[in-house]
This record gives structure tokens, sequence and C-alpha cells, in this order.
């Protein structure tokens, strides 16, 4: 899908992005590597939309504390390519996997996952436990919220794509404030991330993935993962206004050996708003894995 606000994602754009960028099978991906050679791999997956910078509160501890911190662009989103594939479960399996192993990460790693992402790291655990020593999830998808009538319909193909063209970056815009009560927050994730929704292909991949991934109807993953026992961290804001508290019932029934904690004073996003609360919780977590 191209607009008139679409940016090539070329040479130039890619000259300005913090990090490396590594040729995978699907295109080139966008990543960042911290933390001593010898520590133990902590992947972080960001949500559907958001780029890696969402992770930066937790770099500095994770790496303080010893690990090897991995962060990378979903294919699609921030300054990794946008491929003109379906973005269902494969695509981001395959992402995962081939980067792992280009960086000679082959060792099972710890995957930490926020709201899509999470959803992601269970689907990967799924497909691969081998590869996985433990996960945390921050406020996953995989069961059911409500969509708002603009989103069902950016659901159908050729319909949704008019409207995203046209609607796109205003529907995005207007979900940001759910995302926290802070308006500093709120005005640092709109000069952060819209940007990287003008690059061009954004459309087709949040449209595609909308409609190849189970966003919401995940539960039988959830449950399968929880027979295999791997060590679980969840992790919840309490003034999530994106994906309710309520909906961490349904996901601590199908994942009831998950360690959870509730995050006060934080929404959608308790990692970034706090992290003198998170990043502890996380260390000693994956201190005892």
């Amino acid at each position: 899908m191209r607009t008139p606000s679409s940016i090539p994602l070329d040479a130039r754009l890619r000259a300005e992005a913090p990090g490396r960028f590594i040729a995978l099978s699907h295109g080139q991906t966008h990543y960042l590597l911290d933390g001593p050679e010898g520590g133990s791999a902590v992947v972080l997956i960001p949500g559907a939309t958001l780029p890696l910078f969402v992770w930066e509160p937790l770099v500095e501890p994770l790496v303080r504390a010893g690990h090897r911190v991995l962060r990378y662009d979903l294919f699609g989103r921030g300054d990794s390519d946008r491929p003109k594939v379906r973005y269902g479960p494969e695509l981001f399996e395959r992402q995962l996997t081939e980067l792992l192993a280009a960086l000679g990460l082959h060792a099972p790693v710890h995957l930490v996952g926020l709201a899509f992402g999470g959803l992601l790291a269970v689907q990967y655990v799924d497909r691969n436990p081998e590869r996985v020593r433990s996960l945390c999830l921050i406020e996953p998808d995989g069961f059911g919220t409500k969509l708002s009538p603009g989103v069902r319909l950016m659901h159908v193909p050729v319909l949704g794509d008019v409207l995203f063209a046209v609607m796109g970056e205003r529907q995005l815009r207007a979900r940001l404030p759910n995302y926290s009560r802070r308006p500093e927050l709120i005005a640092e994730l709109e000069a952060r991330f819209l940007p990287s929704t003008r690059i061009e292909g954004f459309g087709h991949a949040l449209l595609s993935t909308l409609r190849h991934m189970a966003i919401h109807t995940a539960a039988p993953v959830f449950h399968r993962v929880a027979e295999r026992r791997v060590p679980t961290l969840l992790l919840w804001g309490r003034d999530d206004r994106i994906t309710p508290l309520h909906i961490a019932e349904e996901v601590r029934a199908a994942l009831p050996h998950a360690e959870f904690h509730v995050i006060d004073e934080a929404g959608h996003l308790p990692h970034y708003e706090r992290p003198d609360a998170v990043a502890p919780l996380l260390t000693e977590f994956l201190g005892g894995h």
C-alpha cells in the first residue's frame, strides 16, 4: 500500500537509525545487541506497532545483571523491511529463528514479549520449546478484547485497505492516549512512533497481521504452552486501557503456573512507565532460571 505520505525505507533513513541491520530471507531486520558476550540471551519482542525503542528502560538493568540483550523491529515495523508477504505466525517465527542464528545466539534464550510480542513469544515456544529458557509476558495478546467498529472494518480485504489509507494514522494517533494517563509519555510516543507508520509498507504489514494472526483467539496455544511448564512471568499495568486487567484472569487460567504481578501507576507500557518496579521483578525472575 502506498499513500501520499509514504516514505521509502532507503539507505538515508537506515543511516539515521540506531543499531545495526542484518539481511534475513525476507529482508533487512533492524536490531540492537547489548551486554556481555557470555551472558544469557534475553530477547525483547515489541508489540504490533511500536518499534524497538519501547524497550529502552529495561536494557541497562538487564545488562547490569549480566545478560546479553537483543532488541529488534518486527518485519513491517520500525526500521525493518516491509516485505510484501503474508504476516502470519510463520513469518515472525522465521524472522526470530534466522536472527538468532545469524547473531550466533544458539543457546536457549529468555523471551520477553509486549502485547502482540507476547503472543509471538508464546507461539515461538509452542513451535520451538527447546530454544526457550523462560517467558516474560507483558499484557499479552491472544484473548478477547473489544474492537472498535473502525478496526473491525479494517479486517475486511480491499475495504480495510482503503480505510487504512485514509484514516490509518488518525486511528493510531487516537489510540495512543489509552497507553497511559501521563500526557508527557503520550507526546513522546507520538514523536517517536508515528514517523515509522509513514514508511512505505506499514499499512500492508499491519492489516495483514490483523487478518492472519490469532490476536484475540489464541487461548489453545497458551494452554499447550502451559503443559510444557516453561518458567513464565506475567506482568500487567493496573491502569491498562488497551488490554484491561480483567483479561489477565483469562491468561492466568491458561497459564496457571505463571508468576503474576500487577504494576501500580502504570498503563499499557508498565516497563516503560515504571521500570523501577518492572526491572527488579524481571532480573530476579531471570536470575532464577
